[in-house]
């Protein structure tokens, strides 16, 4: 593996592929890298999308001069050129399959050799992904191997395949045939006469079966041969619940030295959808759970160490999923082989998505990759679905020539697959539109896949099953399967009244809750994958957390949600208690406080303790959670939840600090200190101080609130804060905030945020305080420009019992606030 010391630069500079090009000033890296990691972060708007080069020294034990030397790169984004000392190599186009090239005229025994890579992930029109909801990241982001091989070798320039294919003709509990088709590249000057051998070995590493085969390998060609099925009697079938794996082995012989090896896992399995009954695997129903995976992490981009994208499939499975859409590109062997290991599921895709160029060259491009994909991953028993475009028509282009070259497209590409493996099922997923159906795009693969996000872009919650439903009876033989389906969730937001595109947690899990009860009602619903297990990057989205879709079960540092949990509760039957407030540990509130806190579990009963003191005991049904009134007391709050497993007691301990705020702020039994709130939202925020900004009101006496004015929401990237959230709310409009606090001396402390306004003097308004000018002509653009904070802290006083009265009043335009926190000095 070529992984250590190699240097970079983002600049293209000339002759950078040349062996005596010095660069001795360039960056030193180690593989997998990218240029993006940060700056698909921050608050410049784009990315860097341009050509990076990479350089790196190595050298060839003299003892391989009869050798065939190849590099085979795992994945760089997009565009790539390889130079060996300073001669070109190859090229290749795609961002997200692996490529080969063979490099044995270039290589130097004797002396360093220097590869020059360079790499461009600039926009071209030709190449997929023209536009999707993820970041694509630049760089050598996968690894890079040098492989040395005798002259006489399987061949690995079939579009970097192992250059073998397993298929299994037949499976059944009883017997199975297993077939061998390969290729071999002789690279020497003489015919040869060779043997074939293949080796199919238990999961004990004991052989079962084997095969020979006889072939002339003529010079400087590739043969292709297959082996005729080998039939295997009484085999252990692949499942989720039982992952068996085979190796075949299969081995070159000239006489007897043994000239090539390749290993390729077997799973023997068979699997049908039905429109009706749903997936079944094996002659068994089996309802396909999971989640989407895309493959970059929290700080690192797509520049991820194999280790961790292990660990996320065995995160997955541990949460009970049988079922991993990888989204929405190829990923690595050592992901497809974890999930051959752990036992799930796969559909696979290219990155066609969302929009396409008619352009034959973008048509070509595409069906490269489809083709690469397959024939790098064709021996995977996880794969079982093969897809070619998502969401194609999701932008209004609707033209009716526009969506006929799309129909076209999908067709070539559905001919591809059917033509490259026809074992595997053909799927696409779109959309909740009608124009898949008129067009005709919906029926062009084996089993479609529904997008659906009824409750979070708009409509409904029950607007999913009602959609299900209409499909479903206007369709009656077309299997489907719900390929995406999620709402956002930042631990930092939470509320007592969740709305739709709040981004609170509570929201999250009730749109979760209820679609998992929706697709237990309809078994004609193969299955359904989460969008997605983590948070990933989207440079282009602005919401509550900026450059993210959030709408994992995990955050992007993989730790996980409490909606997680319900999940896992649903799905694993490994025992899990949790009490579901874990990610809202302070809270603010008026007293007397009864609070409703949920437990997710799959245990038969469960008992909450309050600091030591017994809630009482509660069954659990079927719906997996239950629900108790607690009494926070002012300060810290100590809860246990307790339940009994056949092993033993299991406990889930959490401490809340609750912070009681009077109704009546001058309530003297609880002496004020300090409020904030968040203007125009229902939901409560924690800011990156720790502060609590609680939920707004309209004003009440004696308390506090707004009077006027309507609340409104921006999803925009708000600039050089961290606190987002906080300015993507506000109350427009507004003529008074008031607060009936006790007499004294006030910090107080404004919160604005510019929302839709490009140029100055457009909104212009003062602040008065209990009559008397505070604030004088505040112009927000002006002051900070468009989606940037504007904080302005001044004091104030109360006095006579007349708390402090803010009021709101525009000489241009409308008033605006997003927050007010007021602190009592003395």
């Amino acid at each position: 593996m070529l992984s250590k010391s190699w240097t970079f630069s983002q600049e293209n500079l000339k002759d950078s592929e040349l062996s005596e090009y010095n660069d001795t000033n360039w960056k030193k890296i180690n593989l997998p890298h990218t240029w993006n990691a940060e700056d698909a972060f921050d608050d410049t708007p784009g990315y860097r999308q341009g050509i990076g080069w990479y350089r790196k020294v190595f050298n060839v034990d003299k003892k391989s001069q009869d050798k065939k030397f190849y590099l085979y790169f795992e994945g760089a984004n997009q565009v790539t050129e390889v130079f060996i000392n300073g001669h070109q190599v190859g090229k290749h186009i795609g961002g997200y399959t692996a490529f080969a090239f063979d490099i044995s005229n270039y290589i130097q025994l004797h002396k360093k050799n220097i590869l020059a890579v360079k790499v461009d992930n600039s926009s071209d029109p030709m190449i997929p992904p023209l536009s999707a909801d993820f970041t694509f990241y630049g760089g050598i982001y996968r690894d890079v191997w040098l492989i040395a091989t005798d002259p006489i070798h399987f061949d690995l320039l079939d579009n970097a395949s192992s250059g073998i294919y397993l298929e299994t003709p037949q499976v059944g509990k009883d017997k199975a045939t297993v077939k061998i088709k390969g290729a071999i590249k002789n690279d020497s000057a003489l015919a040869r006469n060779l043997k074939i051998r293949t080796i199919i070995s238990n999961a004990k590493g004991l052989p079962v079966e084997s095969i020979s085969t006889s072939l002339v390998s003529r010079p400087n060609q590739v043969t292709f041969f297959e082996q005729d099925p080998t039939p295997l009697k009484n085999p252990e079938l692949w499942s989720p619940d039982s992952p068996y794996l085979y190796t075949v082995t299969t081995q070159i012989y000239n006489g007897k030295k043994l000239l090539d090896e390749i290993k390729n896992p077997l799973g023997l399995r068979y699997f049908r959808f039905d429109p009706e009954k749903g997936f079944e695997l094996n002659g068994f129903p089996l309802r396909l759970r999971g989640a989407n995976k895309h493959q970059d992490y929290a700080g690192l981009g797509n520049a991820v160490d194999q280790k961790l994208l292990i660990e996320d499939m065995v995160l997955l499975k541990k949460m009970g999923s049988n079922f991993v859409r990888l989204a929405h590109y190829p990923q690595t062997q050592d992901v497809l082989d974890a999930a051959d290991r752990l036992g799930l599921i796969i559909w696979e895709e290219i990155p066609v998505v969302n929009t396409i160029n008619p352009a034959l060259e973008f048509t070509e491009n595409s069906l490269n990759m489809l083709v690469e994909m397959i024939r790098q991953h064709y021996n995977h028993p996880s794969i079982v679905m093969w897809g070619a475009m998502n969401e194609i028509l999701l932008f209004p282009k609707t033209e009716e020539a526009y969506v006929e070259k799309v129909v076209e497209l999908a067709r070539t590409l559905n001919e591809r697959v059917k033509k490259e493996d026809p074992s595997r099922i053909r799927v696409m997923a779109v959309h909740g539109s009608d124009v898949y159906n008129t067009s005709g795009l919906a029926d062009i693969p084996q089993v479609l896949g529904w997008n659906l996000y009824q409750g979070w872009y708009g409509g409904t919650f029950e607007d999913f099953g009602k959609f299900l439903d209409d499909q479903h009876k206007r369709f009656p033989l077309r299997p489907i399967l719900i390929s995406e389906y999620g709402a956002d969730g930042d631990e930092r937001l939470h509320s007592y009244r969740p709305e739709r595109f709040d981004y609170t947690m509570e929201w999250m899990r009730l749109y979760h809750e209820s679609y998992f009860a929706q697709l237990e009602e309809r078994p004609f619903v193969a299955g359904s994958a989460v969008w997605a297990g983590f948070d990933f990057g989207s440079e282009k989205r602005g919401e509550s957390k900026p450059h993210y879709n959030q709408k994992g079960l995990w955050n992007a540092n993989r730790t996980p949600k409490d909606i997680f949990y319900f999940y896992k509760a649903k799905l694993s039957s490994d025992p899990v208690l949790r009490i579901v407030s874990h990610d809202w540990t302070a809270r603010v509130g008026n007293p007397p406080v009864n609070e409703k806190v949920e437990i997710y579990s799959n245990l038969k009963e469960v008992e909450l303790f309050l600091n030591g003191d017994s809630l009482g005991k509660k069954l659990i049904d079927s719906s997996r959670k239950e629900f108790w009134d607690v009494p926070f007391k002012n300060g810290l709050n100590k809860l246990e939840a307790r339940a009994m497993t056949a092993a033993g007691p299991i406990v889930d301990h959490l401490e809340i600090h609750f912070k009681y705020l009077p109704s009546s702020l001058s309530n003297a039994t609880i002496p004020f200190e300090e409020i904030a709130i968040k203007v125009g939202s229902f939901a409560q925020f924690i800011d990156s101080s720790g502060l609590i900004w609680q939920a707004d009101q309209e004003y009440k006496t004696g308390a506090w609130g707004y009077r006027g004015g309507e609340a409104s929401k921006t999803p925009n990237n708000i600039l050089t804060t961290e606190d987002d959230p906080l300015y993507q709310t506000a109350r427009e409009g507004l003529s008074d905030y008031s607060f009936d606090v006790p007499d004294g001396d006030y910090e107080i402390d404004f919160r604005f945020s510019e929302p839709r306004l490009d140029q100055a003097k457009q909104r212009v308004f003062t602040i008065l305080l209990n009559g008397s000018p505070l604030i004088k002509d505040i112009d927000l653009f002006k002051m900070g420009g468009k989606d940037t904070p504007v904080i302005m802290k001044v004091r104030g006083s109360a006095f006579r019992q007349q708390g402090l009265h803010f009021k709101f009043v525009a000489s241009q335009g409308s008033t605006l606030l997003s927050g007010i926190h007021l602190r009592l000095i003395k």
